[in-house]
């Protein structure tokens, strides 16, 4: 049985979305064609993972606050390059003094954490010359985090963000 969403003005919740799909690929007939198979899972990601990003945007702008800062300006899948070097920053929090980058994973694994200090911020750092002069926050976002992540995470100084109920 596919969920369904009862009222239009209310938009589907993470988990509606998550079920419908998981439901379409019960129902779905096998396949030997492997690439469609790849392409079903690439796009179901595509679209758990922006159901996450919005979810996240929403609580991030509407109450343009994190880490006790309050920001002016959210940029949404901010994608830059220069001189062979490629970052790639789920949401970019910005005001006069500071500047917040927030990763979105579906679960977050101790990698990810670490790559937000050895990688992401090298990489922001790098490509964003305009916020040189400012303080910069990290943070990730996510529906899953296991203690050890969590352990790791305030250790290195990255925020937390994740759903309530």
């Amino acid at each position: 049985m596919i969920t369904t969403h009862e009222r239009e003005d209310e938009p589907m919740t993470f988990e509606q979305i998550r079920e419908m799909y998981r439901e379409i690929g019960r129902t779905q007939p096998k396949t030997d064609n492997q690439e469609l198979v790849s392409m079903q899972r690439i796009y179901e990601t595509q679209i758990v993972r922006d159901a996450e990003d919005d979810l996240f945007a929403a609580a991030l702008t509407s109450k343009s606050m994190f880490a006790g800062q309050r920001y002016d300006a959210i940029q949404i899948r901010a994608n830059r390059s220069s001189k062979g070097r490629t970052g790639r920053f789920d949401f970019i929090l910005s005001n006069d003094a500071t500047v917040a980058i927030i990763d979105v994973k579906d679960k977050v694994c101790q990698d990810d954490v670490e790559k937000m200090v050895t990688k992401q911020l090298p990489d922001f750092r790098a490509l964003y010359h305009e916020y040189q002069n400012r303080a910069v926050y990290l943070g990730i976002c996510s529906m899953s985090f296991d203690d050890h992540v969590l352990q790791r995470a305030h250790e290195l100084g990255i925020g937390i963000l994740r759903q309530k109920g």
